[in-house]
């Protein structure tokens, strides 16, 4: 996924962001996308900077793919929950 700086997204982390985590935030924690004065721009090798939604506090670094839009993680909350249901 493409982010873009000062988007807000929903974090569900990915494989890699489990297993070599960069923050301690929990899945569905909602972060901004932010640059970091002298490091990558967003959207390089997949990664990008989180912070705050307040006032885009650094928290660190995850994949682009662990961040989703609002009604993607609507979606994916359905889906998690039809799947217990279904158990």
């Amino acid at each position: 996924m493409k982010v873009r700086v000062g988007q807000v997204l929903y974090y569900v982390p990915t494989l890699l962001d489990k297993i070599d985590a960069h923050t301690n935030l929990e899945e569905g924690a909602q972060v901004k996308v932010i640059n970091v004065h002298g490091c990558p721009p967003a959207n390089t090798m997949g990664h990008c900077y989180v912070g705050d939604t307040l006032h885009g506090k650094f928290i660190g670094m995850v994949c682009t793919n662990s961040l989703h839009t609002k009604a993607e993680y609507i979606q994916y909350m359905k889906a998690q929950i039809a799947q217990k249901e279904s158990q």
